[in-house]
């Protein structure tokens, strides 16, 4: 009974106020996207960041702004940090379970087929980046990042 009242009242508010409600009363959530770029010699792209653990490589990634669809979201990062434009974005795999984090995985290639590829990195955020064959993988990958690639070049 007093459910039927609180959804009478609910359904009284405009959609902005139920957000906004919403909003208020819900968890807020960072999304993060990676992902795993190939090259035209189907390498992939890693980079040692400056905010990681030290001498660690991952994947190029970051964090999604308000706003933007998580594609956009990794091509803009990826654009920002190596200052290359990505193609084919496709979904991977996502991870939740995190303390208001969710993780989300794409795979994409390189926009262009120009030879030899230039970095433009970002010298805030990016230490090193280079493309690697996949039997010639850093050990020192995040491991659930090592597990994105191989499923992705698994499907290749």
């Amino acid at each position: 009974m007093v459910l039927d009242f609180l959804f009478r009242i609910w359904r009284r508010f405009s959609g902005k106020l139920q957000w906004q409600l919403l909003w208020l009363v819900n968890s807020k959530f960072m999304i993060c996207v990676a992902g795993v770029i190939l090259d035209t010699q189907g390498r992939v792209l890693l980079q040692r960041h400056r905010h990681w653990v030290a001498d660690v490589w991952g994947l190029p990634g970051g964090i999604v702004h308000r706003g933007e669809t998580l594609e956009a979201a990794f091509s803009r990062e990826v654009n920002e940090e190596t200052g290359l434009s990505v193609a084919d974005v496709q979904l991977v795999r996502f991870y939740s379970g995190y303390n208001l984090r969710l993780e989300v995985f794409f795979q994409a290639r390189i926009a262009t087929s120009e030879e030899p590829v230039i970095l433009r990195l970002q010298p805030s955020e990016v230490l090193e980046a280079c493309f690697f064959s996949f039997d010639a993988l850093p050990v020192n990958i995040l491991p659930q990042q090592r597990e994105i690639i191989a499923a992705v070049m698994e499907s290749k």
